[in-house]
């Protein structure tokens, strides 16, 4: 990428950073990336879509800003305009109700002027107006046309309510890629307007303004990968299909990417022919007094002091196989409860399936907790649950963050045999693994962590792999690239 890069006007100022998203909040990865540009001095703008109240989670810096792009899908779009037309056609009704409420006080209309007029014909209409029939006519006419009109206004309503449900469940099929384009188109006028010195896209959503909008200006652009975004399941077969060749185009004119394992810089590799650098989702060393002194959850939720926690923290969503760990409840230690930490539309799912069981009592669920605080809650843990599914590639090729916070906070861990995770507990035996769809081996494996005989091994073990595998030291990686992109050390 061309352009002036290091010259003595950019480095009297800070390095200015636009990062491009589409997140409900600010958490894990791409928090992370913000704290590290924060450190090194840059003023930092976030383009996103309109978020929750929570966005920044804590995160506060006169250098840290964000613009908030409003993004209408085709259906959204739609939707607005049934909206307005029902609100044109109400008013057009009450608008015909109350001239029909004028007119009732008055007489009955006269007949029109031109039947009062000279003329054989004008005098034959005007004396079948005021006839017997004409006036049995004008009568029935005046009390059938109400109910005709109400049958015409329901037939038409009908056939407009089967056209927009018909309408409505077409756009529904595009609406995540309707959602995309539109932030595509609005995004790089935005980024533009920051006129930035490097420009950072996390994942796709984000990868496609942030490519215009660096052709445009000339500008580096880093791209980050968080995960083999397309292999979501929360994709569909089409739309993947038409996203592919576009997250293909614009990686490729990346000026750096940034992976979060192997295996995933890997499949990019293959499928893209980019060749992408690891970085890690390590997360920041957690203190020792927050290890020593952790939140006090078994008073929180009224258990016994000795009661031991196997937690999980994260998403309840599906493809985590979190009904498998409430299956394995019954074949835990005796003294073992499970605590959910964390929100999701499984929540209500997943406690009926405990009552369904017999172990509601030591399945217990806590609201998600800002990221700050969240270790001294881990920390409160004996065993930490990493249960993912391989229901997509996008999981199969997964290295959550629970892999490096359980192990910040001394918590051993126990996790789905998938290969990043695999080798990870491989090489340094902080944990155990088991299938991901049984819970039997997944009681056996807590059972072996929390044995008296090992745990104290295990912990020992968690505690050295995450002062070899922190953020403190993962993060090099990252200002790196930036010091590579912008010549400004």
């Amino acid at each position: 990428m061309s352009g002036p890069r290091g010259s003595a006007a950019q480095a009297s100022r800070p390095l200015r950073v636009v990062v491009v998203a589409m997140k409900p909040q600010l958490r894990g990865r791409i928090r992370r990336n913000i704290v590290t540009l924060l450190d090194l001095g840059a003023q930092v703008t976030v383009v996103n879509t309109p978020p929750r109240e929570d966005f920044f989670l804590g995160l506060s810096s006169p250098r840290l800003s964000a613009t908030f792009v409003e993004v209408r899908s085709a259906a959204m779009r739609y939707q607005m305009w049934m909206t307005r037309q029902n609100t044109l056609r109400r008013a057009r009704w009450d608008q015909e109700a109350q001239l029909r409420r004028e007119r009732a006080g008055k007489p009955r209309p006269v007949a029109p002027a031109w039947m009062l007029t000279g003329g054989r014909v004008a005098t034959l209409a005007y004396g079948w107006w005021t006839s017997r029939r004409g006036r049995r006519i004008r009568t029935l006419a005046t009390k059938r046309w109400p109910i005709f009109k109400r049958w015409w206004i329901r037939r038409g309503r009908a056939a407009r309510k089967q056209r927009d449900l018909t309408v409505r469940n077409a756009l529904r099929q595009f609406h995540t890629l309707n959602r995309f384009v539109d932030f595509w188109r609005l995004t790089p006028s935005v980024i533009e307007a920051h006129s930035p010195d490097l420009i950072v896209s996390s994942d796709l959503p984000g990868l496609v303004g942030a490519s215009i909008a660096a052709r445009r200006m000339r500008r580096p652009h880093l791209h980050d990968c968080h995960e083999l975004y397309l292999e979501s399941t929360a994709f569909r077969p089409h739309e993947r299909a038409l996203l592919w060749p576009v997250e293909r185009h614009y990686m490729r004119r990346a000026d750096s990417i940034v992976v979060v394992n192997t295996t995933i810089r890997d499949e990019y590799r293959r499928r893209y022919g980019v060749d992408g650098v690891v970085l890690r989702n390590c997360s920041p060393p957690v203190p020792t007094s927050v290890r020593q002194r952790p939140m006090d959850l078994n008073a929180m939720l009224g258990l016994d002091a000795d009661k031991r926690i196997v937690l999980y923290q994260g998403g309840l969503v599906a493809g985590r196989g979190l009904d498998v760990c409430v299956r394995a409840v019954s074949h835990f230690p005796d003294d073992a409860h499970l605590v959910l930490l964390g929100n999701g539309a499984l929540r209500e799912e997943l406690l009926a399936l405990a009552t369904q069981l017999g172990v509601r009592a030591r399945v217990h669920d806590l609201p998600a907790v800002p990221p700050a605080q969240l270790p001294s809650w881990t920390a409160a843990a004996s065993v930490g649950l990493i249960p993912y599914q391989p229901v997509s590639k996008n999981n199969m090729y997964a290295l959550p963050n629970k892999a490096f916070e359980y192990p910040n906070s001394g918590v051993p861990f126990v996790a789905s045999r998938l290969p990043e995770i695999a080798r990870l507990v491989d090489a340094w035996r902080c944990g155990e693994t088991y299938d991901s769809f049984d819970e039997i081996e997944l009681s056996n494996a807590v059972h072996r962590v929390l044995d008296s005989r090992f745990h104290a091994a295990y912990r020992e073990r968690a505690l050295h792999f995450a002062a070899m595998n922190s953020w403190h030291a993962e993060r090099r990686i990252l200002v790196a690239e930036i010091e590579r992109l912008t010549c400004r050390p």
